[in-house]
């Protein structure tokens, strides 16, 4: 799963992505949303049943429009109209129980979308990155980070370790100065 320049981002600059983020029950996607948005707002239908909707800025001043998945498979159209657009995904695993995050890795695998693995660490669990790797058979190419998904820097480190490969350069750092030039403006 390879990420394009231009998947997800929409605008000249790219400056908004869309990502979702999904996992199983009570894994801690709202706390995710939470730790990560401005502001919070529902999509129309049950809380927590349709899916919530957020919006967090990571430092390089990008917007990520974050959509959290409903649990039940019977809303998996819902996943359909959401992933529309996205520039990847967030499975965020509770390493004591695993598999309950297996039915949102086979969703975003069946649709070739990117995603990484975000091991919610304040959930417990004492098994490495390795082995919840191997636990869930994920390949190399899947990033499998760890998280609070309560704490908002970790949160932005995550959603910056997703979209950080479909910004494009300006995004990524401040623009430093022309390496051809001195500080008095003369080619060195």
């Amino acid at each position: 799963m390879s990420m394009s320049a231009g998947s997800g981002v929409t605008g000249r600059a790219a400056s908004t992505v869309k990502v979702l983020v999904t996992g199983g029950a009570g894994v801690g996607k709202s706390c995710f949303l939470r730790a990560a948005q401005r502001g919070r707002s529902t999509l129309p239908g049950q809380p927590g049943v349709v899916g919530e909707v957020g919006y967090a800025t990571l430092p390089s001043g990008v917007t990520v429009v974050l959509h959290v998945t409903p649990e039940l498979r019977r809303w998996w159209w819902v996943w359909d109209h959401l992933a529309l657009g996205a520039c990847g995904a967030i499975v965020l695993v509770d390493a004591t129980r695993l598999p309950v995050s297996y039915p949102a890795l086979d969703y975003l695998d069946a649709r070739d979308l990117p995603y990484l693995v975000a091991i919610n660490r304040p959930l417990g669990g004492t098994r490495n990155r390795h082995e919840i790797r191997d636990a869930l058979r994920v390949t190399t190419r899947v990033p499998v980070v760890t998280c609070d998904a309560t704490e908002p820097d970790s949160v932005l480190a995550v959603l910056h370790h997703l979209t950080g490969p479909v910004l494009p350069p300006q995004h990524h750092a401040p623009r430093s100065r022309n390496p051809l030039t001195t500080t008095k403006g003369q080619l060195s």
